[in-house]
């Protein structure tokens, strides 16, 4: 009972937003038995830890969107749901990796239901690495900025994130962030290419 009440919990943060979402999500990030199944199924397919780190991190991505997005409601566990998108993410990287249907050698689920297959529109390897150069080059705050923006943060959340005195304010450093990142790619045409 306590552990659904603890789901309940959790979903009703990361809706709510702002230092509530960020604690509910950094409680799931830190789940070391979470991230012990997901670096056991990883490296049993074929991957290794760093593989398993970012399935994990692509994982948080789409299961914040999820929730505040309507799409989970609760019917299984939240940390057999995540599990369940970690497995999917990685089992999708493979077979974009080999072209081929890998074995099913998952342990059991508890009755986490599937990854919604619309959710996981992934980078590989080289264009995420060629993203994170980029990213690198418009500075940290930026950075910051840009990653909560993906994360579908609303500019009052970015704002109270990073220290800005209003949305209006964090809306245009997120404008400038923008135009900074364009340019980037503009006056690097091979990181266009690889990110198209």
């Amino acid at each position: 009972m306590k552990s659904v009440q603890n789901d309940e919990n959790a979903i009703a943060d990361i809706v709510a937003g702002g230092s509530r979402r960020t604690k509910a999500l950094q409680l799931i990030y830190q789940n070391r038995a979470l991230r012990d199944m997901v670096n056991a199924f990883v490296r049993n397919n074929k991957g290794n830890e760093t593989d398993a780190q970012d399935v994990f991190h692509d994982a948080m991505i789409i299961l914040d969107q999820n929730v505040r997005n309507g799409k989970f409601r609760g019917e299984a566990p939240l940390n057999g749901y995540m599990y369940s998108i970690c497995r999917f993410v990685w089992m999708n990287r493979m077979r974009k990796q080999s072209h081929t249907v890998l074995p099913e050698t998952m342990p059991p689920d508890e009755g986490a239901e599937p990854a919604d297959a619309a959710d996981m529109r992934l980078l590989d390897e080289e264009r995420r690495d060629v993203l994170g150069q980029l990213l690198n080059t418009i500075g940290e705050r930026c950075r910051k900025i840009l990653e909560l923006w993906k994360l579908s943060y609303s500019m009052e959340e970015i704002a109270e994130q990073l220290g800005f005195s209003s949305a209006d304010m964090a809306r245009k450093a997120k404008y400038r962030c923008h135009v900074s990142l364009l340019e980037q790619v503009k006056n690097n045409p091979k990181w266009g290419d690889m990110l198209r």
